[in-house]
């Protein structure tokens, strides 16, 4: 049923480069091939109906409703693996959070000026502002790929509102609930999300019991799901702007039908405080709510700033990268440019604000004469772009409820860290991996991917 691929024909994540099934899959191989075709279409079957009943969805389009697509055959990482994303990932949220704060209440010198200042979410009306703790980033998310080495390489930073954490969550809830047999062939390591970020809010607030919300920007949002999911994990209010208003002493005030209450902490997940509540930027920077993230954190998800971030480690930290990081060019510099523009057909290209896979063009998956129109806007406008050198990452293996065959896609890893207010960074283990629609890399769910459980074991 799951036939092996030929030798050396792609960067396997299950398989050797022989063909033969990796040790940590056997079981999971066993089980499935137990199962047999028909169940597995059952299975599949009903995931997606689950999916449908809880509006387990990334919504595309506000008229249509889309399930989470999801493949249930898991990723499955090694502990010792896993150690090292997880140290990795947790030093360069450090980094990334003493260069916020360098950059908006010390003197910069890592990142070159001219990056900061044509940065679109810089906000130099922020200047000498320290956010609760000194905390700018709370909630984080990195994008990795596996490559055939073994390494696990970065290619973005999500800072602003990384979103994603709830699909980790469901997935890996959702595939124990359907195949139960399969999760109990592996000591699957644990985690306590929702005590985590329980211990960030407090940390950040000067009550023991601090009244915290979660903002959205309504049911209509592309990330809602994650937005009801997360409400309920963590039993706290979702509200929308119109249930806030700036009090009388500057505070941030929630409508209630046993009347209103201030606000310590809003758990933000829109980027434009303002057109949702109007005055809640003075109160924050006024210290009289704390924000997750905070404002500000959107200069360090910029892609070209993205290049310096092995220098923020070095600088800020006196250590070398866990990880390595994607190759990256700065269009600006004419030499970097000139073997961008020479080499075009080989290289990643991206918008620096672009997000949810947009704005990102895979130079060998394109024609000619998409690359001719590209270098003409590289050379008219070099600051808005920026171009890595291709990787070739890891595939796994994906099960077709229509056919009952097997095939292999790419598939990228999403890990989510939190640091909390007195510096201590967690990583919640597993991640999500997000996996590419066919005959793609693009794997963000946004533009159309699949997601898939993933499992540390020991």
């Amino acid at each position: 049923m799951i036939t092996p691929l030929p030798a050396g024909s792609a960067c396997s994540e299950y398989r050797d480069s022989s063909g033969a099934v990796l040790p940590a899959y056997r079981n999971a191989f066993q089980v499935l091939e137990g199962m047999g075709t028909e169940r597995l279409k059952e299975l599949w079957r009903r995931g997606r109906r689950e999916a449908e009943l809880d509006a387990f969805t990334f919504l595309l389009d506000p008229k249509a409703f889309r399930p989470i697509p999801t493949d249930w055959v898991p990723r499955i990482i090694q502990q010792a693996e896993w150690d090292v994303i997880s140290a990795g990932v947790t030093q360069r949220l450090r980094a990334l959070n003493l260069f916020l704060l360098d950059l908006y209440a010390g003197q910069q010198t890592v990142v070159p000026g001219d990056v900061i200042y044509s940065c679109q979410y810089f906000y130099p009306e922020y200047q000498d502002f320290r956010p609760a703790r000194d905390v700018f980033v709370h909630i984080y998310g990195i994008d990795l790929v596996h490559v055939e080495d073994g390494r696990y390489v970065i290619l973005e930073d999500n800072l602003r509102i990384p979103s994603g954490i709830s699909y980790q969550l469901k997935s890996v809830d959702m595939a124990r609930q359907l195949m139960p047999e399969l999760a109990e062939a592996y000591d699957i390591v644990p985690y306590n999300i929702a005590q985590t970020y329980w211990d960030l809010f407090r940390s950040l607030c000067d009550v023991e019991s601090p009244v915290c919300v979660i903002l959205t920007d309504s049911k209509f949002g592309a990330a809602f799901f994650e937005h009801r999911y997360l409400s309920e994990l963590l039993g706290i209010p979702l509200v929308e702007g119109s249930d806030l208003y700036v009090g009388y002493d500057g505070r941030i005030m929630v409508k209630g039908l046993d009347g209103d209450s201030p606000v310590d902490l809003i758990y933000r997940r829109v980027e434009d405080l303002e057109i949702f509540v109007p005055g809640l930027t003075d109160a924050y920077l006024n210290g009289k709510v704390a924000l997750v993230n905070g404002m500000g954190t959107s200069a360090a998800d910029d892609k070209l700033v993205f290049k310096w971030v092995p220098e923020m480690i070095r600088h800020y930290l006196g250590e070398e990268p866990i990880l390595d990081q994607a190759t990256s060019y700065d269009l600006q510099d004419s030499e970097s440019r000139k073997y961008v523009l020479d080499n075009l057909e080989n290289l990643v290209v991206k918008t620096r604000q672009g997000y949810g896979g947009l704005g990102v063009y895979i130079l060998p998956d394109l024609g000619g004469e998409f690359r001719a129109n590209l270098a003409r806007n590289i050379i008219e406008q070099p600051r808005m772009f920026i171009a890595q050198e291709t990787l070739d990452f890891s595939r796994h293996l994906i099960f077709d409820e229509e056919s009952g065959a097997f095939e292999d896609r790419y598939i990228d890893l999403r890990v989510f860290a939190v640091q909390n207010g007195r510096g201590e960074a967690t990583a919640f283990p597993g991640g999500l991996t997000r996996v590419s629609r066919p005959n793609s890399r693009i794997t963000n769910n946004s533009s159309g991917g699949l997601c898939k459980p993933t499992w540390v074991v020991r």
